[in-house]
């Protein structure tokens, strides 16, 4: 994480809580932090969706629990966090372990776009081109 920023927005505070709780808690139990401050129609595109858009908290927890209810493990890693405006940027990595037993582990960038102080947006590309 950066160790620069002295006053950090509430935005970067919830996605920086997001990462530790799910290291610490689990997948979900950091999902329920982002929803938390999330719009009720809000979009997700994770990362694991092959390119599919989710809107709203039932859907985006029901894909979820529906991954993790099939065996697939995801462990996410931020190694910097920013901000660019209304949005939060993280750079990182995500391990997937699939129900068949292997794994993939890829550098991404998150982007986590705010509109009126709720999150509104969550997308992900290749790290470095969020």
């Amino acid at each position: 994480m950066d160790s620069m920023a002295t006053a950090e927005s509430t935005n970067l505070d919830t996605i920086k809580a997001a990462f530790d709780v799910s290291a610490n808690q689990g997948f979900m139990a950091g999902l329920e932090i982002l929803l938390a401050r999330a719009r009720e129609d809000c979009e997700f595109r994770p990362y694991i969706a092959s390119g599919q858009s989710l809107r709203g908290h039932d859907a985006v927890r029901a894909f979820y629990r529906s991954a993790i209810k099939a065996g697939t493990d995801m462990r996410l890693r931020g190694a910097r966090f920013h901000e660019d405006g209304e949005s939060v940027i993280v750079d990182g990595s995500m391990r997937v372990g699939r129900p068949a037993g292997g794994f993939s582990e890829s550098q991404i960038s998150w982007r986590y776009k705010f509109r009126d102080g709720l999150l509104a947006e969550v997308s992900w590309s290749p790290r470095g081109r969020a």
